[in-house]
This record gives C-alpha cells, structure tokens and sequence, in this order.
C-alpha cells in the first residue's frame, strides 16, 4: 500500500507499507468501511476571480504555464471545478455591471469587459482541463436596480426589476457558452445576508425562493437552460438550516431549486450542515467559498491554514458536502487587488515585481483531497480511535479507493489502518496529513 505525507518538511512524501490479514484488530485502529458508501463526490475546485485572472496576465507565459500545471495539470491539484462571479465582486478591479445605468430592458447589455482579463484565463484553464464544471453567483445587481442605488453596502433588489435581473443572469450565460464556457450551475446570491463594504444585495430566504421560482428558473427554461441548477443561500453554516427551510417552505421552490452553497466563515458548524444533508437528501451541496481572512488570520502561520482546510474539507465531506470550490485560485503578494483592499491569502501566490510564485502549505493540503478522489467518487465511512485523527474515505469511479487522514495535533500519532479485515502500522507525524491508496 502506498500512501503520501505532507507537512512543514515534506510535499507528499510517498511511503510504502503491506496490508496484512488481521481480522480482530480493536485497539487504536482507522477503520475503512470500503462497503458503506454514502454521497457523491462532484469534484474540487477554486474561483477564477478577475483578480485572479489579473495576476496571471501580470506573469511571464513561462509562469503562467506553470500557474496552470499547478491547478489543472496531471501533476497538480487536478481540480474539475470553478467558481465564476456575474458582474463583478470584492476581487474585482472596480464595481462593474454588464449593463449601463438605468438599462432595465438589457439594450446595453455586454460583457466585453471581461475579456480583458477573466476569460482569457478561463480558457487557459479550459485549455488543460476541458470540462470544468463551472458555477457561477453574482456579488450584486447593477446599481439602477437596487433600493440603495449602489453595487455596495447592501441594499435589496427592487421586485420590480426582478425579472430584468434574471434576465441580465441568462444573459450572462449565454454569452459565455458562445465563448464555449457551459455553466451548469448558478447561485440566487453571493452572501444574501450580510451587508458588506464591497458588492452585496440583502434577500431573505422567502426572496431567495419567490426570485428562483418565479424569475429566474422560468428564464432559464425559456433560454434553453434547463439543465443550468439553481443554488441558493451561498452564505455561512451558522444560519444554514433556518434559511434553506424558509426558502424551501415557499410554494414551488423544491421543485426549481436543484442545491444548497456554503461558506466556513463563521465556524465548523458540521451539525448543521449535516442536518440539512438530511432534510434534503435530493439537492446538491456544495461549499463555494473560504479562506484565510487577512482581518482574522496571521499571515505567517502557514501550518494553521492549511490545517484549517483540511479539518474543513473533512468535516464538510462527512456532514453531506458534494462539491468543493476554493476562493481565489491566485492572487498577489498583497493578497489582492481587491477594490475594498479586503485582502486575503490563497493557496498560491505571486509577487508581481519579481515574477515569482509563492506555493503555500494550504496548496498540498487540498491537493490531498483533490488529486486523489475524482469526480463521481462516493464517500466511505471511516471511523478513527481519536478525536486527534480526522479521517474521510472515498471510491472513485474506476474502483480505486483511499483514504485522507489529518494529524493536527502536537504529537505523533501511531494507530492500525485497516479496511477489509487486513491492516498496517502507521506512524504520522504530528502536524501532518496523509493519502492512503488502499
């Protein structure tokens, strides 16, 4: 059996060891039910941002191409999905609609601005993995439209621009499939509930659904986008499950609304999460956004970051999560640009003066998840000796198995391995995460 650790020393490290027949193993063991499966798994992923899409046009093609590999090539994280945002958000380069003010008939409508920056770098992600699945979610409607007649700080949308809005959305993806990006899945609203400094809109859960039911689900329908998903609520887990029951308690919305997204900023929330997975079996969800908040976080502290995606990830998979999509993919040695200079960290890393790429610890600890369990894969239960071992187990759909094991502890951890009555001795060093292939 080959397995492969990461920490502060070693970027995964590959190690062998035998799986040996030992059917009444009971103390200190990781167990793998490889016979229990429970979701599917869509894929692992990160937005394309136009930050992002801004910093790798700052790179050499020689960096550029080695941003690439990074995410998308065979050697690299491997990431099959990616978050687009409509119009522009904080990780833009300015407030940006695709229509001019007052254009509530769409006369106006164009996207040519984003083919400055993000679409180019789209179709160069496009260009090494052809079928990312794409979501998309939009930060806020054009000013016009809105009751504080700004793109920030909140506000709602007017209702009676309720179905301009929709139409502006089916709009957007139309022009991208005529750039030969498909978007399968789009979000009603991007934080619905948070009234921030940069681009934000306020709806309520009932909003939420009376917007995807009877505006937006019938534009794309009509559009020949039927099989485009809605996603609402795309906000933290804290409040996760007294949103999506008002919104689904609105006539029509479990029929027009395909899924449920989610943020980490307000905590672990498993419960929570995992509640929901059960009220809703049916819908997809998917975790669309987090990281490592320059407000909250140190920025030195790469062992913590890291560890904090990983205990995350785990705990979300665990708790129902389908999908996962990173923020910024890259973003500069300011953490930016970003036009409110809310500025944050991100798995990889440029300093645009000198050219040079910065890969942080976090990179390798997605990539634990991401390179190994692949699109349409099922989760295996695992169940762990201590609270110090945070385990998840998958199949992929070639039969493959394995199974990631995170030691965030201060010590080294020793405990058995074992899945289909054989097991090993393994010994993971403290502050270290681990891929088994079984």
């Amino acid at each position: 059996m080959k397995y492969y650790v990461t920490n502060e020393k070693v970027r995964f490290e590959e190690r062998e060891t035998s799986l040996e027949h030992h059917p009444k193993a009971e103390m200190n063991l990781v167990k793998v039910y490889t016979d229990i499966e429970e979701q599917e798994i869509k894929g692992f992923g990160g937005a394309l941002t136009e930050a992002s899409a801004w910093v790798y046009a700052q790179m050499s093609p020689q960096k550029q191409e080695e941003l690439l590999d990074l995410y998308f090539g065979e050697k690299g994280n491997r990431y099959t999905m990616g978050r687009l945002h409509i119009q522009s958000c904080d990780f833009s380069l300015g407030n940006r609609a695709y229509v001019q003010e007052g254009d509530g008939e769409l006369k106006t409508f164009s996207i040519e601005e984003d083919f400055q920056y993000q679409i180019p770098f789209i179709k160069a992600a496009l260009s090494r993995q052809s079928d990312i699945q794409f979501l998309a979610s939009p930060w806020s409607p054009p000013a016009f439209m809105k009751t504080n007649g700004e793109m920030n700080h909140g506000g709602l949308l007017r209702e009676e621009y309720y179905d301009a809005w929709a139409k502006l959305i089916v709009r957007y993806l139309l022009a991208y499939r005529e750039e030969g990006i498909e978007i399968g899945r789009v979000t009603v609203q991007n934080e619905p509930a948070a009234v921030q400094t940069w681009d934000s809109c306020i709806f309520s859960g009932t909003q939420e659904a009376v917007f995807a039911v009877r505006n937006l689900r019938r534009e794309l329908d009509s559009a020949g986008l039927a099989n485009v998903k809605i996603f609402i609520w795309d906000h933290n887990k804290d409040m996760i499950i007294e949103r999506v029951k008002e919104t689904f308690a609105v006539e029509g919305a479990t029929e027009a609304i395909d899924g449920i997204a989610f943020h980490w900023y307000s905590g672990d929330h498993f419960e929570a999460l995992a509640h929901v997975s059960k009220l809703y079996p049916d819908k997809e969800i998917i975790f669309t956004e987090g990281c490592v908040e320059y407000s909250r976080f140190s920025t030195v502290n790469q062992v913590a970051h890291a560890e904090m995606y990983a205990h995350d990830i785990i705990g979300d998979l665990k708790a129902g999560m389908n999908g996962f999509l990173d923020w910024n993919l890259i973003l500069d040695e300011k953490g930016g640009p970003n036009h409110v200079q809310n500025f944050c960290d991100a798995p990889v890393m440029c300093d645009i003066s000198t050219g040079e790429i910065d890969v942080k610890l976090s990179y390798y600890y997605i990539g634990h998840f991401s390179r190994f369990i692949r699109p349409g894969a099922k989760r295996l239960l695992v169940s762990s000796c201590h609270k110090g071992l945070e385990c998840t187990g998958f199949v992929n759909p070639d039969g493959s198995k394995g199974t990631v094991i995170l030691n965030a502890t201060d010590s080294d951890r020793t405990f058995e391995l074992w899945a289909d009555g054989k097991g090993c001795k393994i010994v993971l060093e403290a502050h270290s995460i681990m891929t088994a292939c079984l």
